[in-house]
């Protein structure tokens, strides 16, 4: 009898890796098209005539399209299931996609518009399928494993699609992720499914005791201030250190800072993602080593806010490389820990509605993404008109310190039922 009930549950969990992966490597593929303005923009301005700053403002527009669809694509992935939102989404990439291959402008602001709406189920797709699939105390690892997949895929997509541009020209890099797509959108098509089904063995806790949960309707949620409170924390740790310090200004103040190379630059910045890949998964281990997840939550935005303050002081103090290189993998390593606000998130309301609380998060933190770098860069024009360093970058880094410091203070008004998590 025990031999067959372990059977059934290496079953069970062999199934649930597979879905999972499924909409796993659909969002392994988003964040691949990311990587593509960066390696195209050039080729494409060259082939159809345009300056490559237009091409660049034409490809922007993913940005505001993505943030504005993801509740929408939150609604949708809970009405009609993640087989149909996830196998329509993928094929909507990969039409912007050929859409991009008719090499006009208009057909590139096309493209560009359905790859964005479509991008916007990938990742709040990924995480419902873990929310369906596995028991709550694996959410917060797979979550973490997911985005693991992600920063691999920006890490090693700028090399594979140069590859191809350079093997099969840009029409035929486009054309192949293209074509990835469709048949992904197949495999999901046929394959993914909606649900355990009832011969499913252990079907997953998460899916059954509902009866304590809060009423999980739009505007419950959208008025919810816990739900409010996690998203604002997240993306004030999401857009200080991520979208304002490592994707923009670190190689920037580096170069300033401690006059290394961009090579040098680059190499060092590096390791905040390589951080963040190796924290994303681990932190929904550590956190249930705790009474609640946001206590770890919490020390984690303590050690994320300390450690940011050591880079403006690495420039006072003149820190050698090699350590730096530990500092930024801290860095990076502590900020993921903000993926813990996804599975604290969706404790308290019935499964059918966490597509939309994951897209009411992952809207915030988008739109964190947007304004963070946007008040960042005027605060530097503003020192540099009153306050005269060597590194006109290093008052305004800890400046944005502060923002991390409220983030920290957010973690003490969030509220967990670790009951309901346990559900």
């Amino acid at each position: 009898m025990s031999t067959n009930i372990k059977e059934k549950n290496s079953s069970t969990m062999a199934m649930s890796f597979f879905m999972w992966g499924i909409a796993a490597v659909f969002y392994g593929l988003d964040y691949l098209q990311h990587t593509v303005p960066s390696v195209l923009i050039e080729p494409i301005s060259i082939s159809i005539g345009v300056n490559y700053v237009d091409i660049a403002t034409i490809m922007s527009i993913y940005f505001p399209i993505y943030a504005l669809s993801q509740i929408p694509a939150g609604y949708l992935i809970d009405k009609y299931g993640v087989k149909q939102a996830l196998g329509w989404s993928c094929l909507l990439v990969s039409l912007g996609l050929f859409c991009m291959l008719a090499s006009s402008v208009s057909t590139i602001i096309i493209g560009r518009i359905l790859i964005a709406v479509g991008s916007a189920f990938a990742f709040i797709g990924a995480l419902k399928t873990i929310s369906i699939w596995f028991v709550p105390k694996y959410f917060s690892l797979f979550v973490g494993i997911t985005q693991s997949i992600g920063v691999l895929g920006g890490l090693t997509g700028q090399v594979f699609i140069n590859y191809l541009i350079e093997t099969q020209s840009w029409q035929g890099a486009l054309f192949n992720i293209a074509l990835f797509g469709v048949v992904w959108s197949l495999v999901i098509f046929f394959l993914l499914k909606n649900k355990p089904s009832a011969a499913t063995p252990l079907v997953p806790v998460s899916a059954t005791h509902q009866g304590n949960k809060k009423n999980g309707n739009f505007f419950s949620i959208i008025r919810d201030k816990n739900i409010w409170l996690l998203a604002i924390y997240a993306a004030i740790m999401v857009g200080t250190v991520m979208n304002t310090f490592a994707e923009l200004y670190d190689v920037v103040f580096l170069k300033k800072s401690l006059h290394m190379s961009s090579q040098q630059a680059t190499y060092i910045t590096m390791f905040i993602f390589i951080g963040v890949g190796v924290g994303a998964p681990l932190h929904g281990i550590i956190s249930y080593h705790f009474s609640k997840q946001s206590i770890w939550m919490r020390w984690c935005a303590l050690m994320t806010l300390i450690v940011f303050l050591l880079i403006p002081i690495a420039s006072i103090a003149s820190f050698t490389t090699s350590i730096l290189i530990p500092i930024y993998f801290l860095l990076g390593f502590f900020v993921s820990s903000m993926l813990l606000s996804f599975s604290i998130a969706r404790c308290c309301y019935p499964i059918d509605s966490h597509g939309t609380i994951f897209a009411l998060v992952n809207t915030i933190i988008g739109f964190g993404g947007f304004l963070f770098p946007l008040v960042f860069g005027k605060v530097i024009k503003i020192m540099m008109g009153y306050v005269h360093f060597h590194d006109e970058l290093l008052m305004p880094l800890f400046l944005l310190s502060i923002p991390l410091l409220v983030s920290l203070l957010f973690t003490f008004f969030i509220k967990e039922w670790a009951k309901a998590c346990s559900l």
